[in-house]
């Protein structure tokens, strides 16, 4: 039963970090960006900007220290930008929650 609450409680987090994202959809990249700050990298795709940040919060080893495996914990967002407008906002990563 606890493992149960727990693994809800984490898919609800990353359900509500993808809910999070999902209204900026239609919002303005300068909006976005008074918001979420300076992104970590910007690309160029025809018309589409992709605006990136990530969030590095290090690591942990799974499976004990001796025999463990170095995990990072990270998140990266990306936001597709076209006439200035937010029109797609995905994220990958394990660290990718809100609450």
């Amino acid at each position: 039963m606890l493992a149960t609450v727990i693994i809800l409680v984490g898919c609800q987090s990353v359900a509500n970090y993808q809910a999070n994202l999902q209204a900026w959809v239609g919002q303005s990249e300068q909006n976005l960006e008074a918001s979420w700050g300076s992104p970590s990298s910007i690309a160029l795709s025809g018309d589409l900007r992709l605006i990136s940040y990530l969030q590095n919060d290090g690591a942990y080893v799974q499976g004990g220290y001796w025999a463990g495996r170095v995990m990072p914990l990270y998140c990266t967002t990306t936001f597709t930008i076209q006439n200035d407008i937010v029109i797609q906002a995905q994220f990958v990563g394990n660290q990718c929650q809100s609450y």
